[in-house]
């Protein structure tokens, strides 16, 4: 048997095979968390009466710490330190076959419960994750490390229709009657048009007031290619951003919570004066636009914790779930 040669499998065949037979075959959200500008000093002090804001000698001092943007700082010259623009990367499309899974395991401690899990993903090799749309013009990204992260649609909660090709600027989307939103945490669709994507607004009641979420940008969409759009919806405040990639592309958007309630699904119970209303997806103009695969779903979120690559056949990797609310709790307590 030692002189046997197996050969080099089709993993992603394989994984488009046992998807008609097993739900363990995933369509996860890549996922890696900007990387900002360490703070550094390459002057004096210039509190000091002598030298102030005199040059260092040697590189400039790096004091290990983070500011809050991830821009170019620093200029590449003489000695000192150099950045180069590292934005959240959010891609979706990887498909995987996830096994053996522990979704939830409670533990309680001494400041409450804790929900955690473990599960190892099994991928196509990085040459193939580097050929799927986004990940191989995307040129922030060059292979998966640990404590990147994973988002995995644990459960559908909304499944709005999809709409076909029509010509129209707004698409609406409306929830049935008193529909909860409190097991929500993110939205994902697909959208083909040659139009604009301006917004996307997400409207509900709390304490019968009116709470809306508006992630507002500026991207142009593809007439021939659906384009995955994946945003955040529990636990975003007025200001947050998030990214839509297209061709390795990132466009950025931004949350607008300015209405009568600060907008809070968690709080959206499901009855008549705390409710989910509508999903609406705005164009800049009155365009064909066909939209599909809309989910509103809680997430499973898992960080990755090791990696074993097996070169031309496939990646597994181990993960544990660094996110698991309680939904009692969420209903509970908003």
């Amino acid at each position: 048997m030692s002189n046997v040669n197996a050969g080099v499998f089709n993993f992603p065949q394989i994984l488009r095979r046992l998807g008609h037979r097993t739900k363990q075959v995933r369509d996860i959200v890549f996922v890696r968390d900007a990387i900002y500008s360490k703070s550094t000093k390459s002057t004096g002090a210039t509190s000091d009466t002598e030298g102030s804001g005199s040059t260092l000698a040697g590189p400039a001092v790096n004091f290990g710490y983070e500011t809050t943007g991830s821009t170019q700082v620093l200029a590449a010259t003489t000695d000192t330190a150099y950045y180069v623009d590292s934005p959240e990367i959010v891609l979706p499309g990887i498909k995987t076959y996830q096994s053996p899974i522990v979704s939830r395991v409670g533990k309680l401690e001494r400041t409450g419960h804790r929900i955690t899990g473990a599960c190892t993903f099994h991928i196509p090799p990085l040459s193939i994750i580097k050929s799927l749309d986004n990940f191989s013009d995307c040129k922030a990204f060059s292979e998966i490390e640990t404590y990147d992260t994973f988002f995995d649609i644990e459960r559908s909660i909304i499944k709005p229709t999809d709409t076909g090709e029509v010509t129209q600027q707004t698409t609406t989307f409306t929830m049935a009657a008193n529909q909860p939103g409190y097991e929500v945490d993110r939205l994902q669709f697909k959208i083909k048009t040659a139009g604009v994507l301006d917004y996307v607004l997400l409207t509900g009641l709390q304490n019968n007031a009116t709470a809306t979420l508006k992630w507002d940008g500026n991207l142009t969409l593809s007439s021939s290619d659906f384009i995955t759009v994946d945003l955040p919806i529990s636990k975003v405040s007025d200001g947050d951003t998030t990214s839509i990639y297209k061709d390795g592309t990132r466009s950025e958007y931004t949350a607008d919570t300015d209405t009568d309630a600060d907008f809070d699904i968690d709080k959206m119970f499901g009855d008549s004066e705390n409710k989910l209303q509508s999903v609406i997806v705005q164009l800049t103009a009155s365009v064909a636009v066909e939209i599909k695969d809309i989910y509103l779903y809680k997430a499973c979120e898992w960080s990755v914790e090791n990696i074993k690559d097996y070169r031309d056949e496939y990646m597994a990797i181990g993960a544990v779930r660094v996110r698991g609310d309680r939904s009692s709790r969420r209903r509970a307590y908003g």
